[in-house]
């Protein structure tokens, strides 16, 4: 892999002066972390103002390698390395680091029970706790409008995804990639009466080219696996439309889908993801595609009208018995635990209904709640406001044993970016330590 990053330029018609003690600054495109593979040569070039007087070099664990503007290094050691650069201007120093990690021969983890931790485009390489998943989901390639086409990440989201697959294999975790209508977070809702996705997929020649997408992009992305997200599909106040067709889109795409990929990991994964609410019953329609590996299911993000919590621990009992009541069986049921709150904060005196109630909600992270009170991983309830309600580190073990009754597939967490890395705290840990022991 050859990564070239380009550095800005000063467009500026005029030449400025500049002070003794002004700080050189650095135009280049950058991030915190990148990946290489051996044999690869990392380049990168950047720019800086003022450039009289300043002396730029670029360091390797300390050491100095190159000076100038621009660096060319052969990757020749499996070692991760600190990256800097450095521009210097009588005595004062601006720099840039990285951490530079090299992608090694790929050996998937083992593991009793699958761990999915989900991670929105926005989101690091930091948040993951690699050694507490098995298999990363990044949500979400989107499909918007009804021309069949995905929407792909932005340019950051794009070099972030490709940071975290080979980050991932270095742990030995299998990477997922979401496709979904357009979605509400934390909640994961779709927009209510948002027909994009539904409409592509039941239209022979759009899902067509949509299939056509998702398979170009799982290969040559280097993905270990698909999901659906069924947010956007069948999303209005009536029963479940055309599932049959659905269903033929979701087997279509199973077919073109590899089912092994590079030697060393499991196999390629074909997984769909189901919203809760009151259509949940009719998802066994699912039992159509048998290339499913799992199904995931978030029994989450319950609201009322008067403050309730909002993943209570019998739908978790409910929704497993209906897969276990349905040809898709419970042990192809992955169970969500939302790492995010919902908090009331409902007016005396204002008269609360389905159309003003959003206006009182908030939807704190996790790791947010542990900031608000020392002891919140050991509850499921805070007195803030009207009721904050969410599920702690001892509401994630109860709902991973009811899985485990079940004999569930696993458990995915939503998201890892609002969980905590606290071992003691964690969400992600507790899960998988549970699940995994």
């Amino acid at each position: 892999m050859l990564l070239i990053l380009a550095g800005c330029k000063d467009d500026s018609a005029s030449n400025p002066t500049f002070d003794d003690d002004e700080i050189p600054a650095i135009y280049m495109d950058w991030a915190a972390e990148f990946v290489y593979s051996l044999g690869d040569v990392m380049t990168f070039e950047a720019q800086v103002s003022p450039s009289d007087h300043t002396t730029c070099r670029w360091l390797i664990d300390g050491n100095v390698v190159a000076e100038g503007l621009r660096i060319e290094h052969t990757i020749d050691t499996e070692e991760p390395f600190t990256l800097r650069f450095e521009a210097e201007r009588n005595g004062i120093k601006n720099f840039r680091t990285a951490e530079v990690s090299i992608a090694l021969e790929f050996v998937a983890k083992e593991y009793n029970k699958v761990v999915v931790g989900m991670l929105p485009k926005n989101g690091s390489s930091g948040q993951v706790q690699w050694d507490h998943i098995t298999h990363l989901m990044f949500t979400s390639l989107t499909v918007e409008n009804e021309t069949g086409s995905l929407t792909m990440p932005e340019g950051s989201e794009l070099r972030q995804l490709n940071t975290l697959i080979p980050l991932a294999h270095n742990n030995g975790v299998q990477v997922i990639i979401d496709i979904s209508g357009p979605m509400n977070f934390p909640m994961l809702y779709g927009g209510y009466g948002d027909h994009s996705f539904n409409n592509v997929v039941i239209d022979p020649d759009k899902r067509k080219i949509l299939i056509g997408e998702i398979a170009a992009f799982a290969e040559e992305y280097d993905l270990d696996g698909v999901n659906i997200s069924i947010t956007n599909i069948n999303n209005d106040d009536g029963g479940l439309i055309s599932t049959d067709q659905i269903a033929v889109f979701m087997n279509e795409l199973g077919e073109v889908l590899p089912t092994e990929v590079d030697e060393g990991r499991r196999k390629f994964y074909f997984t769909a993801t189901v919203p809760h609410n009151y259509q949940f019953s009719q998802y066994a329609y699912l039992s159509q595609v048998e290339r499913l590996d799992w199904v995931n299911f978030l029994p989450m993000g319950v609201t009322d009208l008067a403050p309730t919590p909002h993943a209570p621990d019998y739908l978790i009992h409910e929704h497993l018995g209906l897969f276990a009541n349905s040809e898709l069986g419970s042990t192809r049921a992955v169970v969500g635990i939302g790492a995010f709150g919902i908090r009331y904060d409902l007016p005396e005196g204002v008269e609360i209904t389905w159309g003003n109630l959003d206006n009182y909600l908030s939807y704190p992270s996790y790791a947010d709640i542990l900031r608000m009170d020392t002891n919140a991983a050991e509850k499921d309830e805070l007195s803030l406001g009207s009721g904050l309600f969410y599920t702690g580190r001892e509401g994630a073990l109860r709902k991973t044993d009811i899985a485990l009754d079940y004999n569930a597939a696993g458990m995915l967490i939503w998201m890892m970016n609002y969980d905590t890395s606290d071992a003691d705290k964690s969400l992600t840990q507790s899960v998988y330590n549970h699940m995994n022991p």
